[in-house]
């Protein structure tokens, strides 16, 4: 229900090769959330770059196709504010419990969204694209939303939480408390110090990354999927419950890496800010850039002796001083439009001049067996970009798959595991064995692109005291290329997001 992995503009690793002028098409493969197609919204809005581009995401889950659309509505609603989106983001990205106000907004949203798919099945605001689905996967869906809008949902979210908690630490859970502090510290803080030890150890034991103005009652109703199960007596069924992680916390997708480094700032040996203050930062770059705040100017009217109407706005302006006396006599007042004309400049404003071109970007789903799916003829040659997420690379680093839909120049990231909880030497067992399959694939490793990424996400990184340095004093910019192979050690493959590959 979330990445493991911080977004990254996907535009950003197209190749000259596999640019034809037209549009370009990007595969992502069970990339867990939205957030790389919303940052690339925010990269080509800031860049004014209008050209076409199709991003196909491919989901082992409906639900996780549901949520990417509730998400992105919550995110577009630009009669909020952004800091309230923010928070509302937040809430229903990460929390198994949520505020009253987010609940009902979520099955509002979705009450939306099952009246237009009632209407029209095929294409949802404000740019997703089920064509690729087959009817009764669009009637799944739809259920979804059904779901999710009832007033009253059997979804126990708190309870479903604890008893995956219960099983997971087994005979450990009355220490519960230790073994997160052990995990935190042993895992989780050499890659990812700018998480707060208290706001993991708050997830893994509430299931709550933000809580702000009051407590979280209301189960969070995105979060509920569906797996296969067998039953004692009536055989196979679907189970609907809490089936997302609950190791690894929903901070990597937006709160271990930003460019502005002042987040990065540290005073006594403790950063001055945290993972949290990272996820706002970044989500309030996302909605000034592709949906900025709709502000409308509330007139309030003032009667005069002469019957004529001054807003008090304009009343304000008049005077240019504290101790200064406003002259309201019929020659000193200015001439004030009247309020049809205002109403009309105020709605031009608001909706068209604003207003960011989401129109050349479309997102379309795929369900169901990936191999089976991308073996079909429209696809031959046709992405110029594959993202695959860790936990589909065995099942799309193939050669049928370099041989079938790659286009010539195609890039190929890789997820690793470098913020999953696990021993330092699986993680570079991990990137061996991707490196392994890609080459398998006919796929050629870019050690350049690596170094890249290590200028861009270098952050974290372990037993490297330059990459800790307050910004004031100027170290740790760039990376440069022969430190980075005299210290290959310090520098393990397994310290990028990523792995990146040339088709």
């Amino acid at each position: 229900m979330w990445g493991y992995s911080p977004a990254f503009d996907l535009t950003k690793y197209l190749s000259c090769d596999s640019k034809d002028g037209k549009e370009s098409n990007v595969l992502l493969a069970g990339p867990g959330d939205i957030r790389h197609v919303l940052e690339t919204l925010r990269a080509r809005q800031t860049k004014q770059n209008h050209e076409k581009i199709v991003v196909y995401i491919w989901e082992e889950s409906l639900e996780c196709m549901a949520r990417h659309i509730i998400l992105t509505r919550i995110l577009l609603n630009r009669q909020e504010s952004i800091q309230t989106r923010t928070q509302t983001f937040l809430e229903s990205y990460g929390n198994v419990l949520v505020h009253k106000k987010t609940a009902e907004l979520i099955a509002e949203i979705a009450n939306q969204i099952y009246k237009e798919m009632a209407e029209d099945a095929e294409f949802i605001k404000p740019f997703f694209d089920l064509t690729c689905l087959k009817f009764r996967e669009r009637d799944g869906i739809e259920d979804i939303f059904k779901f999710s809008r009832a007033k009253k949902p059997q979804f126990d979210s708190r309870y479903l939480w604890d008893n995956r908690c219960r099983h997971y630490l087994g005979s450990r859970y009355n220490s519960a408390a230790n073994v997160i502090d052990w995990d935190y510290h042993m895992r989780m803080k050499s890659y990812a110090p700018i998480i707060h030890k208290l706001h993991y150890r708050r997830w893994r034991i509430q299931g709550i990354i933000v809580e702000r103005q009051g407590k979280c009652t209301e189960p969070n109703r995105t979060l509920a999927t569906e797996i296969r199960g067998m039953h004692k007596k009536r055989g196979p069924v679907n189970v609907k419950g809490f089936w997302s992680d609950i190791l690894i916390s929903p901070y990597i997708s937006y709160g271990v890496h930003t460019t502005e480094k002042k987040f990065y700032e540290r005073s006594q040996n403790q950063y001055k800010k945290h993972s949290v203050d990272i996820c706002e930062h970044n989500l309030e770059q996302v909605m000034q850039a592709i949906a900025p705040h709709e502000k409308k100017e509330e007139e309030t009217t003032v009667s005069s002796a002469d019957d004529e109407e001054i807003t008090i706005l304009e009343a304000a302006t008049m005077t240019s001083g504290d101790d200064e006396k406003v002259d309201t006599s019929p020659e000193q007042r200015p001439v004030v439009p009247s309020l049809e004309s205002k109403a009309k400049s105020v709605q031009t404003t608001g909706t068209s001049a604003n207003t960011p071109d989401l129109s050349n970007i479309t997102v379309r789903f795929l369900f169901g067996d990936l191999a089976k799916l991308l073996a079909k003829s429209k696809y031959d040659g046709l992405f110029d970009l594959i993202f695959v997420g860790q936990a589909v690379a065995h099942v799309c680093m193939t050669k049928a798959l370099n041989k079938n839909v790659s286009k010539r120049g195609c890039t190929v990231i890789a997820e690793t595991v470098k913020y999953v909880p696990v021993k330092l030497n699986e993680k570079k067992l991990y990137v061996e064995k991707l490196r392994e399959m890609g080459k398998a694939a006919g796929w050629k490793t870019l050690g350049k692109a690596d170094l890249a990424a290590m200028n861009e996400f270098k952050f974290p990184m372990p037993s490297d005291d330059r990459m800790h340095v307050p910004v004031s004093s100027g170290e740790g910019d760039k990376v440069n290329v022969k430190e980075f192979e005299k210290k290959q050690e310090s520098y393990p493959e397994c310290m990028f997001p990523f792995v990146y590959f040339r088709a």
